[in-house]
C-alpha cells in the first residue's frame, strides 16, 4: 500500500472535480481527494523522499518547508517557469526568510559542465551552507542540474524539487538520479542524491503544452508494457489524442502513473536489479535524443525507442506482432504522439550513439526487451538482453525506411 498522509484540505470548489474517471486497475487506485488537499507518498527507494501530491496546493508549500530548519533558501528555475509558477512562492518565502534566486537557461544544453559549474559557484557565492535548502522549480533539466549541484556542494546539501511538468511529477523526480550530459551522450556524469521532499501540484500541468504533457504520459505507457498489462487497459480508456482532461481527470492520471512506477521501485528499492526495466526504450531513446541535439524531447525519443525495442523483441521471437501494434496504437492513436525521424539520423549513427549508452555493463549493446504484455525478458539475470549489432542495425534501418514512406 502507498503511504498516504493528509496534510490539509479545503472544500471542493471545482465542479469538474465530480466528473468520472476510469475504474481502478489492479495496481493503481483512483485519486479521490478534493482540490487543496495534500497527501504524502513515499518514493519507496532505499533513501526515500516524501512526495507531497495534490491539486491546487500552493498555499501549503511554505508550511511544509517550515517543518525543516534552514538558514537560507536558494530558488533555481528557468525564468519563464519561475514567472508562471514560482513567483508567488518566492515572494512569500522572501517576506519571511533570506532567499536567493538563480535562473537556468532552458533546454537540454543546460545539462552541461559549464552550467553546472556556474550554478555551483553562484550558490557558494551566495553563502550556501549545510543548513541551507536549494529549491528546483521546473522540468527534468532543472531538476537534474540543480539536484547534481546540491549533491556536489560540500558533498551534499539539502534540496527540494517542485516539478512543473507531467514528466517531472510522474517520472524523473521518483528517482534519486541526478546527472548532466557529456560529449558522447546523455546523463554520463552524475550521482544519487535524494531530495528533502518533492512538491507535486497538478495545477501546474494546466499550462503545460500538449507536446510536453505527452512526453510524461508516454513514460506511464512504458510502465504498463513492462510491468502491468491492466494499466495499459486503464490508459486505453483514459487517454485521448487531444489530451482533453478535466483537472480531476488529469490529477487522477498523474497519480496513477506515479503509482505504476512506485509499484516497480517497491520491488527493487536499490534501482540496481529489477528496476532496470524502467529503462525500456531508453537505450534507443537516449541515442535518438542525443543525436537530435536538443530538437527531440526525451519523451518523444523514448516513444520511438519503445517502438524499436518492440520490433527488436519481435525479431528475436519474444513477442507477437499484435503487441508491436499495441505500442503504435497507444502512442499514436490514443496519445496523439506521432513518429518523425530526421533524415540526418542514420542506422549507423544511432548504433554508434548506443555504444556509449550510460547503462553499459560490457562492450556489448544490451536492451530491456519484452517477452509479453507486462513482462520483461530476463535470460541473463539482470533484465538486460545482449543483441548482435547486425540485427539491431537491420531493425533500425527497416523502421527508418517505413517511417520515410
Amino acid at each position: 500500500m502507498l503511504l498516504l498522509k493528509e496534510r490539509t484540505g479545503r472544500p471542493l470548489s471545482n465542479p469538474e472535480w465530480a466528473l468520472p474517471v476510469p475504474a481502478a486497475t489492479r495496481g493503481t487506485a483512483a485519486w479521490q481527494e478534493p482540490p487543496g488537499r495534500v497527501v504524502t507518498i513515499s518514493t519507496e527507494l532505499e533513501h526515500p523522499s516524501p512526495i507531497h501530491f495534490g491539486h491546487g496546493i500552493a498555499e501549503s508549500f511554505l508550511p511544509a518547508l517550515a517543518d525543516h530548519s534552514f538558514d537560507k533558501l536558494f530558488f533555481c528555475a528557468e525564468e519563464h517557469v519561475f514567472r508562471l509558477h514560482a513567483q508567488r512562492l518566492y515572494d512569500e518565502a522572501r517576506a519571511c526568510f533570506p532567499c536567493q534566486l538563480d535562473f537556468i537557461a532552458p533546454g537540454e544544453q543546460s545539462k552541461s559542465f559549464s552550467v553546472l559549474q556556474d550554478l555551483c559557484e553562484a550558490l557558494v557565492a551566495g553563502n550556501i551552507s549545510k543548513r541551507s535548502i536549494v529549491i528546483a522549480v521546473g522540468g527534468g533539466v532543472v531538476g537534474n542540474t540543480v539536484g547534481l549541484a546540491a549533491g556536489l556542494i560540500y558533498r551534499g546539501v539539502r534540496y527540494v524539487e517542485i516539478p512543473t511538468t507531467m514528466t517531472g511529477q510522474t517520472d524523473s523526480t521518483l528517482s534519486n538520479k541526478q546527472a548532466i550530459n557529456g560529449r558522447k551522450g546523455k546523463n554520463h556524469f552524475g550521482l544519487y542524491h535524494s531530495p528533502l521532499f518533492i512538491w507535486s501540484d497538478t495545477a501546474y500541468l494546466r499550462t503545460e503544452p500538449a507536446v510536453s504533457k505527452r512526453c510524461g504520459i508516454v513514460e506511464g505507457i512504458k510502465n504498463g508494457f513492462i510491468a502491468d498489462e491492466s494499466f495499459l487497459d486503464y490508459l486505453e480508456e483514459a487517454l485521448n489524442p487531444a489530451l482533453a482532461f478535466s483537472d480531476h481527470q488529469l490529477t487522477d492520471l498523474a497519480y496513477r502513473i506515479i503509482q505504476s512506477k512506485l509499484n516497480i521501485l517497491r520491488r527493487d528499492p536499490s534501482e540496481k536489479r529489477e528496476s532496470i526495466i524502467l529503462e525500456y526504450g531508453h537505450t534507443f531513446g537516449h541515442a535518438l535524443e542525443w543525436l537530435g541535439k536538443g530538437k527531440r524531447s526525451h519523451g518523444a525519443a523514448v516513444a520511438v525507442g519503445m517502438k524499436l525495442a518492440a520490433r527488436l523483441a519481435q525479431e528475436l521471437g519474444l513477442i507477437s506482432s499484435s503487441l508491436v501494434k499495441r505500442h503504435e496504437h497507444l502512442i499514436e492513436d490514443k496519445l496523439g504522439m506521432m513518429t518523425c525521424i530526421p533524415e540526418i539520423i542514420t542506422a549507423d549513427a544511432l548504433l554508434d550513439a548506443m555504444i556509449h549508452d550510460n547503462k553499459k555493463t560490457s562492450k556489448d549493446i544490451r536492451f530491456v526487451l519484452l517477452e509479453g504484455p507486462g513482462r520483461c525478458h530476463n535470460p541473463e539475470g539482470d533484465f538486460l538482453v545482449t543483441v548482435a549489432p547486425e540485427l539491431v542495425r537491420r531493425v533500425i534501418a527497416d523502421f527508418f525506411r517505413e517511417q520515410s514512406r
